[in-house]
């Protein structure tokens, strides 16, 4: 669920620190500087996997820079993979604060409160403030993520989201998968069938869409279909979850 390569996409911009040669840096830009460089060491520590020598570099980083967003969001992670979800919880919304009108951060905010928490109403008012951010070159993969976290009690908002973003991407096989599965879900199999095999002829298909369509087509009463999508999945990804859960319990 997590989004990390978009947060390091962000650090990795302002990363770099420059000085001005022959004057000395007023103390405030040194905290500044200071802080911008344990962020970096923050990210590349939690790239490491060392997750307490992260947390440490970026706990720095906000005691020099106080309103540093960027900080407190990949402290948000930090504490998420720690499993302390109140202190992630407060990181998240601390950037939120800092940069609320950036749409990576409401999006990582949005995600955890739907993933983590289970508050779908308080998520989905993320998303959508995210969403109304202008120039947002991301609001596809919000709309997604929306769809994601709305699908299981507000189908009807799930379905408005894909439907939006289907619209201004019309041939995103990952929107016609998650379309699939939320008309699977609402037993309209012959619709999933149809978004499915749309999917199927534009993307080499997925542990997803053939598991999806393996238990379509037997909804269906096409079992012979159904049987080669399960084969398929079974030759191609051996060793995925979706290979494990049709393998041990059927299609049904």
């Amino acid at each position: 669920m997590r989004r990390l390569v978009l947060i390091l996409a962000v650090l990795s911009v302002v990363g770099c620190v420059t000085k001005e040669v022959g004057k000395d840096p007023a103390p405030e830009a040194n905290d500044k500087e200071a802080a911008q460089i344990n962020l970096q060491l923050g990210v590349n520590y939690y790239r490491q996997g060392n997750i307490d020598a992260s947390r440490d570099k970026l706990e720095k980083a906000i005691v020099q820079d106080p309103n540093l967003a960027a900080a407190y969001r990949m402290l948000g992670l930090v504490y998420q993979s720690m499993g302390d979800l109140d202190e992630a919880d407060e990181k998240y919304l601390r950037s939120v604060k800092l940069a609320s009108s950036d749409p990576d951060t409401l999006n990582d905010y949005a995600g955890f409160l739907c993933f983590e928490r289970g508050e779908v109403d308080r998520a989905l008012e993320y998303f959508d403030k995210a969403i109304r951010v202008p120039l947002n070159e991301n609001r596809n993969m919000l709309y997604s993520n929306g769809a994601r976290c709305a699908m299981t009690t507000q189908p009807e908002k799930a379905e408005d989201y894909l439907r939006t973003a289907l619209s201004q991407d019309p041939e995103n096989a990952q929107l016609m998968i998650q379309m699939a599965d939320l008309a699977y879900r609402q037993r309209q199999y012959l619709q999933a069938r149809i978004f499915l095999e749309r999917a199927y002829q534009i993307v080499e298909p997925s542990p997803t869409m053939l598991f999806l369509l393996a238990r379509t087509e037997a909804q269906l009463g096409n079992i012979a279909k159904s049987g080669e999508y399960r084969s398929q999945l079974l030759r191609m990804y051996p060793r995925s979850e979706e290979a494990l859960a049709i393998d041990q319990s059927g299609i049904n």
